[in-house]
């Protein structure tokens, strides 16, 4: 959807202004004229392919609102049926349009609700932000903004120009050539190409795409010069009914998505993002005709672009354009460039030169960008509101969160696992080294096995081993899909080799977790068998980009193997997962009550103690899980014995302290080899 505003020009009919008795002053006759056009123009788009109202008039002219499809109706369309509108004002007709300007979604919304309150409506024409389907500003979800760019022609030597005082890279320079082709038709058929703009901040991808949205538009590429911008993506914007109807608005204008963020695509965070890309996708792949979209990443703060972009690829044609850069002198050119566009042109002069770093010899866009940011920061300071420049400022510094690497030295026991990962990650490294280096690859195979029984932290690790490889740059994407055999073998013919290499394909650049491999295998044999053919044929096709970590039962994975030569000739580690001891199983509990607030006393620790010897004793315990467990019944139990005593408030002491007999002990009573209702464990 496209929204304007048009200047029509007013041809007064004299004699049948003489016979209007009821112009009693200027204010009336204005808000009568503007309440008959409304009545004129309403019903006109009986399709509903276009919507208008007027909102200001006077004795020349009447401002006219209008959203339409533009792949309905063009704007000149809509123009002509207004202008041959039945007249019903007494006085006027419609004459030639004066000027047309297209506006925001927001604004249109804005000036109805003014024309609104001014009583411009009859009952039954006005049209609410539901029925107009723009009341989704407000998400909690996500954030959308809209810009408008410049409608006015930009010809290929003023681009260029333009271009090149913000330092473009040879990748814009390179698509303004194709822009301005005299291959390409000069008529809008649908978007042949998007685009990926990879930029260090949201800013100056958009001063980027300012001007691509000028140039294409000039050539006719774009029906609209609208660009929302959607933002601070949650997880739990997947299936919105808010981002449908954007993308659907965005018909005809240019959408930019901005997936960019200080987390990367592993772990917890790949997992509850993986269902908004695949939405995101599917929007894309059906909206990509009609809007022009633009993708933002970058490359320290990835989020999830990487992924999103490597869905929608899927169906659409991407052109990358990089952020330029340019020596110091062309950075100051920039820096004043983005000067003059604000209020504090008039205060630039040499000491801006203070802001670029003298040691750099090369800046990127973002650099210039950022110091001009933090100097229009100090000039507001010490020359805007200059009672400001001594004030001392509260500075509030936040934790950082340690590494993959350090939480996984930090966990619990594990000290064979850890010996070895450390090993794996130097080999790792090596072969990066050597390929650097153009010593050829060794072809070192990379796949894993983990075994050990429920509970040892076998997903844990192979989720932090995976960020740890993603933070040492020997995987690309960092991407971690953990999958089953429900995830991998299909229940009909032909289901089953698609399934496992859509999941290796989702995990490009990164690891594919299989839990329970043997499962594959151990029930009906030939859906299972072409799982495992399939699996071992996309490891060889993904040898550079996707590491398989298989996990599972011991026994049961050392059978699997054996009945497996292909799978076993391509695994290069085996790390075994041993169960917890009854010590290791109490700094555990530790951990736990300490993530929750809570600590036992001596007492109830010695008694744990014991609970977790005779636990031990018992095969598949459950390891962490049985600790788990242990500790969410303790909690309630304390609840129960708090609230026991009527009108008496615990203290904080009391909430926070866990007891001996708080612990049940009948537990081991209830422990079995099928644990299935423990609740899972990480740490």
């Amino acid at each position: 959807m496209l929204c304007y505003t048009v200047k029509f020009g007013l041809t007064p009919i004299p004699e049948e202004l003489e016979k209007d008795d009821d112009r009693k002053s200027s204010r009336n006759t204005s808000d009568r004229i503007i309440k008959k056009i409304n009545q004129c123009i309403n019903g006109l788009a009986l399709n509903g392919e276009y919507y208008c109202f007027a909102y200001r008039s006077n004795d020349e002219f009447v401002d006219i609102a209008i959203s339409l499809w533009p792949d309905k109706v063009s704007l000149g369309d809509v123009n002509k049926k207004i202008q041959k509108a039945p007249n019903k004002t007494r006085g006027y007709v419609f004459g030639n349009v004066e000027s047309e300007q297209e506006i925001t979604a927001k604004y249109f919304v804005h000036i109805q609700e003014e024309a609104d309150n001014r009583g411009y409506f009859d009952h039954g024409i006005r049209r609410s932000e539901y029925d107009l389907q723009l009341d989704y500003f407000d998400n909690s979800y996500f954030k959308i903004n809209e810009y408008i760019a410049n409608s006015e022609n930009v010809s290929k030597k003023k681009a260029i120009e333009e271009a090149k005082s913000i330092m473009a890279d040879k990748t814009l320079l390179d698509e303004i050539e194709r822009i301005y082709s005299d291959e390409n038709a000069l008529k809008f058929y649908g978007h042949p190409v998007h685009y990926k703009i990879q930029a260090g901040d949201q800013e100056t991808a958009l001063v980027i795409i300012d001007l691509m949205v000028r140039m294409l538009h000039t050539r006719h590429r774009t029906l609209g010069v609208r660009m929302n911008v959607i933002s601070d993506l949650s997880d739990r914007a997947f299936d919105e009914t808010d981002l449908k109807k954007v993308f659907r608005q965005s018909g005809g204008g240019i959408l930019v998505i901005d997936a960019r963020g200080e987390g990367s695509f592993v772990g917890n965070f790949a997992n509850s993002y993986k269902r908004l890309v695949k939405f995101l996708g599917e929007l894309t792949a059906q909206y990509h005709k009609n809007t022009l979209f633009f993708f933002l990443e970058d490359i320290e703060n990835p989020g999830f672009s990487r992924e999103l972009l490597a869905r929608v690829s899927e169906d659409i044609d991407i052109i990358s354009i990089s952020e330029g850069s340019g020596s110091r002198e062309e950075a100051i050119s920039y820096f004043k460039l983005l000067s003059q566009k604000t209020e504090f042109a008039e205060l630039v002069d040499d000491s801006i030169e203070e802001y670029l770093s003298s040691s750099k010899k090369v800046f990127k866009c973002f650099d210039v960008q950022k110091s001009y940011n933090k100097w229009a920061k100090e000039i507001l300071k010490s020359k805007v509101y200059s009672s400001y420049s001594t004030c001392k400022m509260t500075k509030v510094v936040e934790k950082k969160k340690g590494t993959a690497y350090e939480e996984l030295q930090n966990m619990i026991g594990l000290s064979e696992v850890k010996s070895l990962i450390d090993s794996i990650i130097a080999a790792y490294k090596v072969q990066t080294y050597r390929e650097k280096y153009g010593l050829g690859k060794t072809n070192m195979a990379k796949h894993m096995v983990f075994t050990g029984n429920p509970g040892c932290a076998k997903t844990t690790v192979a989720r932090l081993l995976t960020d740890v490889l993603t933070e040492e740059g020997v995987l690309k994407s960092g991407a971690y899909v953990e999958c089953g055999r429900s995830d991998l073998v299909g229940q009909y013919v032909g289901w089953t080799a698609p399934a496992v290499v859509d999941k290796f394909k989702e995990a490009a650049g990164g690891v594919l977790f299989i839990d329970e491999a043997y499962s594959l295998v151990e029930k009906d044999g030939l859906y299972g068998d072409e799982a495992i053919n399939t699996i071992v044929q996309e490891m060889e096709n993904h040898r550079a980009d996707v590491i398989v970590i298989f996990a599972g039962y011991p026994d049961k994975m050392k059978q699997f193997l054996d009945k497996n030569e292909g799978l076993r000739s391509r695994i290069a580690f085996h790390l075994d997962f041993p169960d917890y001891k009854p010590e290791e199983l109490l700094d555990i509990m530790r951990l736990m009550l300490k993530e929750r607030g809570l600590k036992a006393d001596k007492e109830a620790e010695q008694k744990c103690l014991g609970i977790f010897e005779q636990a031990y004793q018992i095969e598949e315990y459950g390891n962490g899980r049985f600790v788990r467990n242990l500790v969410e019944r303790a909690v309630l139990k304390q609840a129960q014995r708090l609230m026991k005593r009527k009108n008496a408030t615990p203290t904080r002491g009391q909430i926070v302290k866990l007891v001996a007999d708080d612990f049940d002990e009948t537990i081991i009573e209830s422990l079995d080899k099928k644990q299935g209702e423990i609740i899972g464990f990480a740490v």
